[in-house]
């Protein structure tokens, strides 16, 4: 599992706002993401939908499976026999009153799962993740 956290200076609705507006990424991300496209038009956040992914040079296709005022979560497809459940947290911060606590998560199955650790095959991931996440910080603690 990979698991980074950063702290916003901004409410958990705040932050989940701007982070579900996926097709103004490319204004304040360039990095890990390069895009996140929802493939319905009708209700495209809802569980069971599907997104298009383009990260660091590969293309997917994932399924929503989960979408609480807390937590966006989706499942990835198998990629180099390693598939990915990918959590995005908006949490009310125990540190800071009024902030948010904002948890980008990964957990892994497949036959070479245990490879992917921040200290192995995942440390492009971990920084991928952290590098998203200050953009997502300066975004929305710009506002």
């Amino acid at each position: 599992m990979i698991s980074t956290t950063i702290e916003i200076k901004a409410s958990p609705e705040a932050a989940r706002e701007v982070f579900l507006n996926f097709l103004t990424w490319k204004e304040w991300h360039n990095g890990f993401y390069k895009a996140v496209t929802p493939l319905s038009d009708t209700d495209p956040f809802s569980v069971g939908k599907k997104l298009h992914c383009s990260v660091e040079g590969m293309d997917f296709e994932v399924t929503i499976t989960q979408n609480s005022p807390t937590t966006f979560q989706w499942q990835g497809p198998p990629v180099k026999g390693v598939a990915g459940l990918h959590t995005f947290m908006f949490e009310p911060s125990k540190i800071t009153q009024g902030s948010t606590t904002f948890t980008q998560r990964e957990e892994f199955t497949g036959a070479l799962a245990f490879l992917v650790q921040p200290w192995l095959l995942g440390k492009s991931l971990d920084a991928g993740f952290k590098g998203f996440n200050k953009d997502l910080k300066r975004k929305v603690e710009g506002l």
